[in-house]
């Protein structure tokens, strides 16, 4: 059993590691196109794609812990990073359909 969980920790770190690294190279992508056109909307509307796959990394994470660590707790912490996830992922669309909304002919 203890190699079960050693390996499901090993799982669950990794993907923890690989959503940072997805949001990281996200946002150094829009970098350059924020400070090159300076509207956020568009560095945002640049990120959204990997901050919102990063995101879900982090959501499996979770639910990997949930597996590791059943309590009430571990429950909590799920549902807060769906949460977050949700907010952060419709906060950024938002951004981005307003950065489409300007751009438009009227």
């Amino acid at each position: 059993m203890s190699l079960y969980h050693n390996a499901l920790n090993v799982i669950r770190m990794s993907v923890l590691l690989v959503g940072s690294i997805v949001i990281f190279v996200g946002v150094v992508q829009a970098v350059p196109e924020v400070l090159r056109s300076g509207s956020s909307r568009l560095g945002a509307r640049r990120a959204l794609p990997n901050v919102g796959l990063g995101l879900e990394f982090f959501v499996g994470a979770t639910i990997l812990n949930l597996i590791l660590n059943p309590t009430w707790m571990a429950v909590g912490s799920t549902a807060l990073t769906i949460l977050v996830r949700k907010l952060i992922t419709f906060s950024l669309s938002c951004s981005g359909q307003f950065y489409v909304d300007d751009t438009r002919e009227p």
